[in-house]
């Protein structure tokens, strides 16, 4: 059988684990199905087959833990062949974000203009997700996230998509504001990251690392649910939170006090994890708002006219926030002392 989803292969799953359920795709996507029973709403989706067995069990092993809160209980599962598939509780409420489906197991995802109240709510419900997910077992078998290596892949981004938009640089553009406020950044995010040794003796959490918008269900309850989990990681949890925020509207100091606080009541945070928070939220929103930006001027792959006015509005989102990180957190450049250029300027003559 083959790798790609198929819709044949994700109804034949949906009946195979929810039988006599009413089968519908989710937004195109061939892989994730919803399936209406009588004894409820459940999602059932065919993992993407690149993830090795062994990760495909953990995500489970995770998933079905009773305690687990603000996730999607595992309810079945199987396999044909190669092919893993699951049945997951279905989370009821407003997706925080959208995503544009770009192929099988790829998506688009954009940030979201989160207000003030559900961004706390979401960090709180972020927290009880850590507090009770962090299973010393599981996390013992997870792969540890390393700082340092999302720095150099941020890096590796930022130049590759400068070469990419060359040619919206040279000009007064959203490129040329991209990089005029993700260069110093980078540069400062580096060295204040350094010093904090790269978070290597922080005490890890179960983190999500792929908290977009629409991995976010808002519920009736005002707390939010954690779709996907399919790359939970062993990491810091200031990553999630950056992550959290970054994707969730522009940098204030109100919005990041309100969703350390909440978060805090359910897990403390410890200080050198606050400290470095702007700098991880900086290593988030460069290469997602440079991805951004190539996407909607791919002339290979247009948009509709009406996708990419809204590609480009979440790119305007992310350039205001990284503007105001620069703006809060890079130090203007030292002045030159008008007097000793004059008496330099004579002296070389």
């Amino acid at each position: 059988m083959s790798d790609a989803p198929g819709t044949s292969a994700i109804i034949a799953a949906a009946e195979r684990l929810l039988p006599g359920g009413q089968v519908e795709l989710v937004g195109g996507r061939s892989w994730l199905a919803s399936v209406a029973t009588s004894d409820g709403r459940y999602s059932v989706r065919q993992l993407d087959p690149t993830l090795p067995a062994i990760r495909v069990d953990l995500i489970h092993e995770f998933l079905a833990q009773p305690e687990l809160l603000h996730a999607t209980p595992l309810v079945a599962q199987d396999r044909v062949g190669s092919l893993a598939f699951d049945a997951r509780a279905w989370a009821d409420g407003t997706p925080s974000g959208r995503s544009f489906v770009e192929g099988e197991w790829r998506e688009l995802h954009l940030p979201a203009d989160i207000s003030l109240d559900r961004l706390g709510s979401m960090a709180a419900s972020l927290g009880a997700f850590h507090r009770t997910g962090s299973s010393g077992s599981i996390l013992a078998r997870l792969p540890d996230y390393k700082v340092k290596e999302t720095l150099t892949a941020a890096r590796r981004s930022l130049d590759l998509d400068e070469r990419r938009l060359a040619s919206e640089i040279r000009k007064e553009s959203r490129a040329r504001r991209w990089l005029s406020a993700a260069r110093p950044l980078l540069t400062h995010a580096e060295q204040a990251l350094e010093q904090a040794g790269f978070l290597r003796e922080e005490s890890t959490v179960i983190a999500h690392l792929d908290l977009w918008g629409s991995h976010i269900v808002f519920t009736d309850d005002e707390s939010a649910s954690f779709l996907d989990c399919s790359t939970i990681g062993a990491a810091p949890a200031a990553v999630d939170l950056a992550q959290l925020i970054a994707r969730s509207g522009v940098w204030s100091d109100e919005r990041v006090e309100r969703a350390l606080q909440r978060y805090a009541d359910e897990l403390p945070i410890s200080p050198l994890q606050r400290r470095v928070l702007p700098w991880l939220i900086a290593l988030d929103a460069i290469p997602a708002c440079g991805r951004l930006l190539v996407r909607a001027q791919d002339e290979r792959r247009p948009l509709s006219d009406s996708d990419c006015r809204t590609v480009w509005a979440a790119a305007d989102l992310q350039l205001e926030l990284l503007a105001s990180l620069a703006s809060r957190f890079v130090p203007a450049p030292p002045r030159k002392n008008r007097y000793n250029v004059r008496r330099q300027s004579r002296e070389n003559r």
